[in-house]
């Protein structure tokens, strides 16, 4: 396990990487009126074509502003703000995210009371309806073995209204991006987030590496936050479909094991197919065209992929069947499409909190 940093005075360095639009003094005020605990707040600027970035610097003279010369993307910005950290907890929070009271300090308590937690996530809502969970994330991220992934409270495109059905806290796959509170001694020792993603899933890519690396990933539904989604890409945007198609791939080709991958590809290449002519037949041809795109993208950064392979096995502590032992054994994709339910979340290793390899 890595050694924790200095935490300098702050407990949390909250990183929010913006390119453009004033949602973002929504987000700043949200996270400085919530004292709960001491953090830093970095804006990065990731070569904004508006002077939001210079205002928010104005309006909140206690932010730290890091401005990128050119655009690095949301991965990019992201991996910037966790190099400007130096505090213990690092906190990727998305400019168009609302925190509620306590959000924070609810999330270093589980972050301070287990050592083996990777990163934690509160409940995700949607700004504009709070009784309802938000798409990107909603009480805690999921997947199956062919890297689909959902959510307690989102089933693909569908998403549930807050009842309190998932307010036990319990481990999760993956922690989502919106505000993702991850231990910054993991980042270093297991790397940041993937640039080659660009955007869209590097967050359960990361968490995977994390489950590999003998951590954990729990919710902590006592904390919320509100947010807006959707703003850089639309749901029927070709980039957005064509990068979900993509990087849903790679990250199974990068952290599945090997004797896995052989029952694996061919049944994931099968779904891209169903995929595929399904899309085809309904007309969707935009969808048909990026789930095509996405195969022929993976295979373009097959070097990579087997770069990202060498490395993930100096630090693998866990074994594959293990980790699987956190997804769902079968396809949600064909599941959700038979108009089944989602399965519950697997909780193979909780009981376990086991970081050796069997």
């Amino acid at each position: 396990m890595a050694v924790e940093a200095e935490s300098h005075g702050y407990d949390a360095s909250v990183i929010i990487p913006h390119y453009a639009g004033s949602q973002v003094f929504d987000c700043i005020e949200s996270v400085l009126s919530c004292p709960d605990r001491p953090v830093e707040v970095i804006l990065i600027d990731d070569a904004s074509i508006d002077d939001t970035a210079y205002e928010a610097s104005e309006r909140f003279p206690s932010i730290r502003v890091a401005r990128n010369r050119s655009n690095l993307g949301f991965v990019g910005a992201c991996n910037r703000g966790i190099a400007e950290a130096t505090t213990r907890y690092v906190v990727l929070l998305n400019d168009d995210a609302i925190v509620e009271p306590g959000w924070l300090a609810e999330c270093i308590d589980a972050l301070d009371s287990d050592p083996e937690l990777a990163a934690v996530q509160p409940k995700i809502v949607q700004a504009s309806d709070p009784t309802r969970f938000e798409y990107a994330g909603a009480a805690g991220g999921l997947i199956d073995r062919f890297g689909y992934p959902y959510a307690l409270g989102r089933w693909f495109d569908n998403v549930e209204i807050d009842t309190g059905q998932y307010d036990e806290p319990r481990d999760i796959f993956w922690a989502s991006g919106v505000a993702l509170v991850l231990r910054r001694s993991v980042a270093l020792e297991i790397g940041a987030l993937d640039t080659v993603f660009i955007m869209h899933m590097e967050e359960i890519d990361w968490c995977w590496r994390a489950w590999i690396a003998g951590y954990r990933v729990r919710n902590v539904p006592t904390a919320r936050v509100r947010h807006i989604g959707a703003k850089t890409l639309t749901a029927d945007s070709f980039r957005k479909m064509y990068l979900n198609h993509r990087n849903s791939f790679m990250m199974v080709l990068k952290n599945t094991g090997s004797f896995a991958l052989f029952f694996v590809i061919p049944v994931r290449i099968g779904l891209e197919l169903i995929t595929f002519l399904g899309a085809l037949l309904t007309g969707r041809l935009r969808r048909a065209a990026a789930a095509v795109a996405g195969l022929f993208g993976t295979v373009g950064h097959a070097r990579h992929i087997r770069r990202e392979r060498r490395r993930i096995a100096m630090f693998r502590r866990r074994s594959d069947r293990d980790v699987a032992r956190m997804m769902y054994g079968g396809s949600a994709a064909l599941r959700y499409l038979f108009g089944r339910p989602a399965p519950c979340a697997p909780t193979g290793l909780e009981s376990r909190k086991s970081g050796g390899v069997t």
